[in-house]
């Protein structure tokens, strides 16, 4: 895909925060704001490393099972690399994880890395309980020091990443996501002020910028699905520090036995999402979505598609097919009542699969 820098009339329209950004990761911003203009990849978390009642079988994909085609796009999950494990928290090894990274890029995927991070200041044992984590980070130097250790980790794990010619394989990154869940993390609102999410958001991204070399790496921030309009806003780090901007949200049936509520709220977050997206010459996404156990059979096509149809969206993410769990799966197997409709869903020609995507 050609990339066209006077679509919008502003030479920076397709360039990315980092000013340094390697020449793969540049085309890969392009080739992200020309495919808004072809619809929305279809994402799946973890799908090459196992899916509904199976584990590390090569070449194998719930979604590919179900429509004949991988995902455009895969998310992957950091933690615990950060505390010298050899597994991550959804249990891949990360030596597998970088084959994984590697099968994504021949196939002209797209790879994002979340990263449930460990708190900090629990590996130091600090005393200072009046502050949280966050704030500690940028007071403390004991604090500070140990997350910078993270960080390192973090940054060798990035630079490790690269093809067969030895190029860096350019990725996303999703750091101190849904931070507006209360209690789910050391960085959620609760104990992180709007002013301590920024600056470590920023000090971040500029150590692993400046300090590290890390060059290769698009950033995303990306928010739950939230009642109060300016929460998006309050918490942004700034353009200089992101490239895509999402929101997660999903169906909880227990509370939303009909679906209705999850339509409004998606409808009104992905308008605000996308607006800001639009002004900013960001990129919007939904970050995280989907039912578990897809009890809607046709959730795909009656709930979804016509809620994000309606937005300039570059993916969506749906959460995992747990391998250890047969009970928590996203994308439904053949066989299931939704298959068929995700099925219809996925040949939609502005659902874009594997095959369908030309980055």
């Amino acid at each position: 895909m050609a990339c066209n820098p006077q679509k919008k009339g502003n030479e920076n329209s397709y360039l990315p925060s980092d000013k340094k950004a390697t020449k793969e990761t540049i085309k890969l911003f392009s080739n992200l704001k020309d495919q808004l203009e072809k619809g929305i990849m279809l994402g799946h978390q973890d799908d090459l490393a196992y899916g509904n009642k199976w584990y590390g079988e090569p070449g194998r994909s719930d979604v590919k099972t179900v429509c004949g085609d991988y995902p455009a796009v895969f998310e992957w999950n950091l933690g615990n690399f950060e505390t010298g494990s050899a597994y991550n928290s959804d249990s891949i090894s990360f030596i597998k994880l970088k084959k994984y990274i590697q099968i994504v890029n021949k196939l002209n995927g797209i790879s994002i890395f979340r990263w449930t991070a460990s708190d900090p200041q629990l590996a130091i044992q600090s005393q200072q309980t009046n502050i949280h984590s966050a704030g500690l980070i940028l007071q403390n130097k004991t604090v500070r020091e140990k997350y910078v250790v993270y960080l390192d980790k973090i940054a060798d794990f990035f630079n490790s990443l690269k093809d067969k010619e030895g190029k860096y394989i350019p990725i996303v990154f999703e750091p101190f996501n849904d931070y507006n869940m209360i209690g789910k993390y050391w960085w959620s609102t609760n104990q992180c002020t709007e002013s301590e999410y920024k600056k470590l958001w920023v000090f971040t991204v500029d150590y692993l910028r400046n300090s590290k070399g890390v060059h290769h790496v698009l950033y995303s921030y990306s928010i739950y699905a939230d009642s109060c309009t300016n929460t998006f806003t309050k918490y942004y780090p700034g353009n200089d520090y992101v490239d895509l901007v999402g929101v997660s949200l999903y169906l909880n049936q227990d509370k939303d036995p009909s679906g209705k509520n999850y339509v409004q709220i998606l409808n009104k977050n992905l308008a605000i999402v996308t607006q800001f997206a639009e002004k900013n010459n960001k990129i919007a996404s939904l970050t995280n979505t989907g039912m578990e156990g897809i009890k809607i059979p046709d959730y795909f096509s009656n709930y979804l598609y016509p809620t994000v149809s309606r937005y300039k969206l570059s993916y969506i993410m749906f959460g995992k097919n747990a391998w250890n769990n047969e009970k928590q799966y996203f994308i439904p197997v053949p066989g299931h009542p939704a298959s068929e409709d995700f099925l219809s869903f996925s040949k939609n020609p502005r659902i874009l699969t594997c095959s369908k995507i030309s980055l």
